[in-house]
């Protein structure tokens, strides 16, 4: 039995779902009880944050006593050891940094949506094949019970022709007290990355 360390390259990980979920919820349970392989061998995450806001970066990175953090994503990406970069920075940065990974050979994992139009999620798909580069992109909402029943009721017709649509997601981000606690502003423009259908579904 051997151990085999995984660097993990985690983008935009410093907001409130990053932190909760992707660092909280995955990478530190990860962390803390590392993974045994099929052949015995037992897998250790070794993560760097990158993020915008250095402050912001040391305040997680000694929250979940991770070792390496920086501004530069280009000096991340650099790091031979590191062979996967996982993005969920803003929808509107996000073609541009799973470009930068895949061009630097990283095997690839994002948030929703990997593009905000079909071209940039094609060019993606295309240059991770050409670099023989495992990708995917975490669609958690669409498997949801009630995203499923909503699919079904709509193929089967009950709603009749569907002319127009108004949902709500009930994932609340804040917990309301200091802040609205639904999703914040910028997940709603078009202009930040496409909008809340792109951002949700």
């Amino acid at each position: 039995m051997a151990t085999r360390r995984l660097g993990l390259i985690l983008s935009g990980v410093t907001g409130r779902i990053g932190v909760n979920q992707h660092l909280g919820r995955a990478v530190a349970a990860l962390r803390s009880s590392p993974l045994t392989l099929a052949n015995g061998d037992v897998l250790e995450l070794d993560p760097v944050l990158v993020g915008r806001n250095a402050a912001r970066l040391r305040q997680i990175a000694d929250r979940f006593n991770i070792d390496r953090w920086t501004t530069d994503l280009d000096a991340a990406l650099s790091d031979r050891d590191d062979s996967v970069f996982f993005d969920s920075a803003l929808t509107g940065l996000r073609f541009d940094n799973v470009r930068r990974a895949l061009e630097a050979g990283k095997h690839v994992l994002c948030d929703k949506p990997l593009a905000s139009n079909h071209a940039e999620a094609l060019q993606l798909t295309q240059l991770a094949a050409r670099g023989n580069l495992r990708n995917g992109v975490m669609m958690a909402n669409l498997w949801l019970p009630g995203m499923r029943k909503l699919r079904a009721l709509v193929d089967a017709g009950f709603f009749g022709k569907v002319m127009r649509i108004r949902g709500e997601h009930g994932y609340w981000i804040f917990e309301g007290d200091q802040r609205p606690g639904q999703r914040p502003s910028w997940n709603y423009r078009k202009e930040d990355g496409g909008g809340i259908v792109l951002d949700m579904m």
